[in-house]
């Protein structure tokens, strides 16, 4: 089994968010890339990343600190939230993403689902 510490990036801060209500708010560390390193640092190998402005937007919005957390750790990360387009996808994948969480978009745009599960099959996962 493997346990992935999960950072939520919300205005540029690890939070968690109370019952999914984003009114309730808790802040662990105003930098997600010090969380992240904090993780590696007690064993972690792997990491969840939510961009929870981009799920709310719509658009990714946390990707350039999506990025200093794979230059600053040698975590295998995964990233959901947002994510809508196939350039988001590769924008990731090139920035070192190891996997990509599609929730909403699998149900709400089929022809982006399967045109992302077509070209980037080994680098998806679906978040149910």
């Amino acid at each position: 089994m493997y346990l992935l510490p999960a950072i939520d990036i919300l205005d540029g801060r690890a939070v968690r968010l109370a019952k999914g209500d984003y009114a309730k708010v808790t802040v662990y560390n105003d930098d997600p890339a010090d969380q992240a390193q904090r993780f590696e640092e007690a064993g972690a190998t792997w990491l969840h990343v939510v961009d929870l402005d981009g799920a709310k937007s719509g658009v990714p919005e946390n990707i350039a600190i999506i990025e200093r957390i794979l230059r600053k750790t040698l975590l295998k990360v995964e990233v959901g939230g947002g994510i809508r387009s196939l350039e988001t996808i590769e924008r990731l994948y090139e920035a070192g993403v190891s996997r990509v969480v599609l929730g909403t978009s699998l149900v709400a745009d089929p022809a982006f689902a399967e045109a992302a599960v077509a070209r980037y099959q080994g680098t998806l996962a679906a978040g149910i």
